[in-house]
């Protein structure tokens, strides 16, 4: 049985967060087929934006802020488009 919280937590890392190849590509899948709802709260859809990147900072998985910045950018709703500059 683990003793300290810091213990509890490397033991259910080692259960439930895999760094495969199979798990990290089906992350990144994740991350680069994400769309926003229009429908939705801008704070909503941004919240539902960020989970990919910590599932993929989880396994070690850097998207480097300019990527990040790019994937927001095509991610957006067609009524935000007037937003980007011309």
């Amino acid at each position: 049985m683990e003793k300290t919280l810091s213990a509890l937590w490397k033991r259910s890392e080692t259960l439930y967060v895999t760094k495969s190849l199979v798990n990290c590509l089906v992350l990144k899948q994740r991350l680069f087929t994400f769309r926003m709802n229009e429908g939705e709260l801008l704070r909503d859809n941004i919240s539902q934006f960020i989970t990919p990147f910590n599932d993929l900072k989880n396994v070690e998985v850097q998207i480097d802020d300019e990527d990040q910045v790019m994937l927001l950018l095509c991610y957006l709703p067609p009524s935000y488009k007037s937003l980007e500059k011309p």
